[in-house]
C-alpha cells in the first residue's frame, strides 16, 4: 500500500474512532431536559438523539464495538504499513536489518497509538464534555444508521452485557437518572453562582426553596412566651390597645387560658366597628377562626393547608407528658414565606426586629 493510501486508511479510522468516542461520551453528559426542549422546538436531530439517550445500552453497546472493530482495524493495517515504509528508510543505514525491523514496528507503534489516543480518544471526548447536548443531536442521525446496520452484532452484545451484570445482581439501566437529591442541587447550585450562570438573589430564592421541603413548622413559629393574646372578655378599646401596644397585625384571643384558643383578630376588622361601640365586648364575626398545626408538621404542608383554608394565621399546638393539648407558638404565612425568600417587612415591623 501507498504511503498516500496509508494516510487516507488511517484518517478514515481515526475519524470513525472518534465519531464513536464522542457519541457515547454526548449521550453520557448530555442533560435530558435540555434534549426535550430541544424535541418541542423541532430541532433536527433532537428526536433522535433522545430515542438513544432512552436506550442507553444498546447505543453504548454500537460505540464500544465500533470503536474496538476500529482500534484492531487501525493496528492490524496501519501499524505494519508504517513500519515497512520506516524500514525502507533504514535500508541504507549501516544499523543491521533485524535491528531497523525492531525499530520500524516501535516507531510505526507509537505514531499509530499516539494519534488513536490523541485524535481518536481525548480530542472527541473532550469536545463532547463541552457540548454534550449539541454533539449529541449533530451525532444522532448518523449513529442511528450505524446502530441499524450493526444491529444484530449490537443485540448478542447487549444481551451478553446484560446477562453479565445480573450475574453480579446489578439490574441493567437503559437510561440514565436524572433525578438529583436536595444535597447535589445545593451543590449545583452553589457551583452555578460561582461560574456566573446564576445570579445571587436568584440562588437566595432556590435555596431557600429547596431547604423549604425539610423545614419544620418548630423553626419559624413564635414562641408562646412571645405571642399576644387578647381575652373574649376584652373591650373593643382594650383589643386595640393591646393591637397597638404589641405592633402585629394579629394577636390571638383566647378563653378561660392562653391554651384556650377562640381564634385571632385582625387589627383592620377593629378599625371596621363603630367608635360607640368600643366600650362594648367584642363582636363574634370579628374573631376569626385559626388553623392548628403541629410543631413537626412540614411547611410544605402547613403552606397548602393555609392556603386552602384562605387563614393567614396558624395555632401550634402539641401535647405535653400527661397528654394536654398545650398552644406552644404561632405561625403565620409570612413566617412561612420567608422560609423560602428570607425576611419579609411590612409597615407593622418595627425597626431592630
Amino acid at each position: 500500500m501507498s504511503w498516500y493510501g496509508v494516510t487516507l486508511l488511517g484518517a478514515a479510522l481515526i475519524v470513525g474512532n472518534a465519531f464513536f468516542v464522542a457519541v457515547e461520551f454526548s449521550l453520557l453528559a448530555a442533560r435530558r431536559q435540555r434534549i426535550e426542549q430541544w424535541v418541542d422546538d423541532g430541532r433536527f436531530g433532537a428526536a433522535a438523539a433522545l430515542a438513544q439517550m432512552r436506550s442507553l445500552n444498546l447505543q453504548l453497546a454500537t460505540c464500544q464495538l465500533g470503536i474496538t472493530v476500529l482500534s484492531l482495524l487501525l493496528g492490524w493495517l496501519i501499524e505494519p504499513a508504517i513500519g515497512s515504509v520506516i524500514e525502507g528508510w533504514l535500508e541504507h543505514s549501516p544499523l543491521p536489518e533485524a535491528t531497523g525491523r525492531i525499530i520500524g514496528v516501535a516507531v510505526a507503534l507509537m505514531i499509530v497509538a499516539f494519534l488513536h489516543m490523541v485524535l481518536g480518544e481525548m480530542v472527541p471526548k473532550s469536545v463532547a464534555l463541552t457540548a454534550p447536548e449539541r454533539s449529541a443531536v449533530l451525532l444522532a442521525p448518523l449513529q442511528a444508521v450505524f446502530t441499524f446496520v450493526l444491529w444484530p452484532f449490537v443485540w448478542v452484545l447487549d444481551r451478553l452485557s446484560r446477562w453479565g451484570t445480573r450475574l453480579l445482581r446489578v439490574e441493567p439501566a437503559d437510561e440514565l437518572a436524572q433525578a438529583h437529591t436536595s444535597a447535589e442541587l445545593a451543590i449545583m447550585m452553589e457551583e452555578s453562582v460561582a461560574s456566573g450562570e446564576l445570579e445571587a438573589t436568584e440562588h437566595v430564592l432556590l435555596a431557600g426553596a429547596l431547604g423549604f421541603l425539610d423545614r419544620r413548622v418548630a423553626e419559624v413559629m413564635a414562641p408562646a412566651s412571645q405571642l399576644v393574646t387578647v381575652p373574649t372578655t376584652a373591650t373593643v378599646a382594650r383589643a386595640e390597645e393591646l393591637v397597638h401596644r404589641s405592633g402585629h397585625s394579629r394577636v390571638l384571643v383566647v378563653g378561660s387560658s392562653r391554651d384556650d384558643v377562640v381564634g385571632f383578630l385582625h387589627a383592620k376588622d377593629l378599625l371596621r366597628i363603630p367608635t360607640d361601640r368600643r366600650d362594648g365586648l367584642l363582636p363574634p364575626g370579628v374573631v376569626r377562626v385559626a388553623l392548628r398545626v403541629r410543631p413537626d408538621d412540614r411547611l410544605s404542608d402547613v403552606l397548602p393547608r393555609m392556603r386552602r383554608a384562605r387563614r393567614h394565621v396558624a395555632v401550634v399546638a402539641d401535647r405535653d407528658d400527661r397528654g394536654v393539648e398545650r398552644v406552644v407558638g404561632l405561625v403565620t404565612l409570612e413566617d412561612v414565606l420567608e422560609a423560602i425568600v428570607g425576611d419579609i417587612r411590612d409597615e407593622w415591623d418595627r425597626p431592630g426586629t
